[in-house]
């Protein structure tokens, strides 16, 4: 059972709940030790919030999330609440990973909500030992360090590079800023193939994130990567991501369709955080609930195109549907299945007409087939 892993809801945010309007986001989903006093039937829900950290700041989170208004979904949310902190790191990280195996297994999206990114190979873990694992975070740091003795939030991305029990696939690092991450980290990031999109690069075309998260099983988003005034913290950076931003690409995180576990990480306790940290958390609701899941099968669901570049034979397509683009390498001697499709952009498809194959193709090909 996972219901020992949560904490009951003090008096004082019971009574809040008891205030809230009909329409209301806390009024519309299930809230554990409120309106649910039973887990076993945790199958039945589509998506699951839990929190990490001090229970008041929790509770002062929640209010906000619970005040939105509830959006045009037809899903069925639950609350679990506030994660019960073990004795020591160890225990905690033990009890986070029985709850991320225990809904991902039964199909149940998890949205954590706390923490920090230093954990993310913990989420790893989660998954059965040979699925090869996709991540991408949010993060003004590549997370790569000169050492791995601890467990910080400057070498989590080395921990899961130099993990034999991870099966990393690729990962991507969206919104780092150049003038905090040395040349030699971003080469080191850049050798492995990882796909890593600046923040003057997200800001030139914000779409160009969607294609990265699509078929990510892990995304991190740290909170840490928006602009200090944006949540009212100085001790980030004055340049990153603005509030807009924030909601777009939370909800691209929802819409990705491979994705089991969101996090949302490094919380600072301001009003001002608080209100944004929950927009994003309806916005990734709002992407989940909008997810589509394109039908290869049926042809007639996309538009093909074909181009030639040195040699090598692209196939693009684009779903008439989701709007979505990916391209496959066409080579006789590889069998054409769904896996060797990668996702892309229109901006991709448009390099391979000028006679380019963009990085993001490259990458992923030599991932792929390397």
């Amino acid at each position: 059972m996972i219901r020992e892993y949560f904490n009951s809801p003090s008096e004082n945010l019971i009574k809040f709940y008891e205030g809230l309007s009909h329409s209301s986001f806390g009024k519309k989903i299930h809230i554990n030790n409120i309106d649910v006093s039973d887990l076993d039937e945790i199958s039945s829900y589509d998506l699951a919030i839990f929190y990490l950290g001090d229970i008041k700041d929790i509770e002062n989170l929640r209010k906000k999330i619970y005040s939105l208004e509830f959006g045009n979904w037809s899903l069925k949310l639950i609350d679990l609440g506030a994660f019960n902190q073990g004795n020591s790191k160890s225990d905690s990280l033990f009890g986070i990973q029985e709850i991320i195996r225990k809904l991902t297994n039964l199909g149940v999206y998890t949205l954590m909500i706390g923490g920090s990114q230093s954990d993310i190979d913990v989420y790893c873990k989660s998954f059965k030992s040979n699925d090869f694992t996709d991540v991408v975070s949010i993060d003004k740091f590549l997370g790569i360090g000169e050492s791995i003795d601890k467990n910080e939030s400057s070498n989590y991305l080395s921990r899961i590079i130099l993990d034999e029990n991870i099966k990393l696939s690729t990962f991507s690092n969206i919104g780092y800023l150049k003038h905090l991450n040395n040349t030699k980290k971003i080469s080191l990031v850049d050798k492995f193939n990882f796909e890593i999109l600046s923040l003057g690069q997200l800001k030139n075309d914000i779409n160009e994130i969607e294609p990265i998260t699509r078929n990510s099983e892990i995304i991190n988003f740290s909170v840490e990567a928006l602009k200090s005034n944006v949540i009212n913290y100085k001790l980030t950076s004055p340049n990153g991501i603005n509030s807009y931003e924030a909601c777009l690409i939370s909800k691209f995180m929802g819409q990705s369709i491979d994705c089991k576990i969101s996090t949302i990480n490094n919380i600072v306790h301001t009003l001002e955080c608080y209100s944004i940290v929950s927009e994003m958390i309806w916005y990734v609701i709002d992407g989940f609930n909008s997810r589509y899941i394109d039908d290869f099968e049926n042809h007639d669901e996309f538009k093909i195109y074909h181009t030639e570049i040195d040699g090598h034979n692209l196939k693009f397509l684009k779903s008439h549907i989701s709007k979505r683009w990916w391209v496959e390498y066409v080579d006789d001697r590889i069998v054409s299945v769904k896996n060797n499709l990668i996702p892309c952009s229109k901006n991709d498809f448009k390099l391979s007409q000028q006679g380019t194959i963009s990085d993001r193709i490259l990458k992923r090909m030599r991932n792929k087939f390397v």
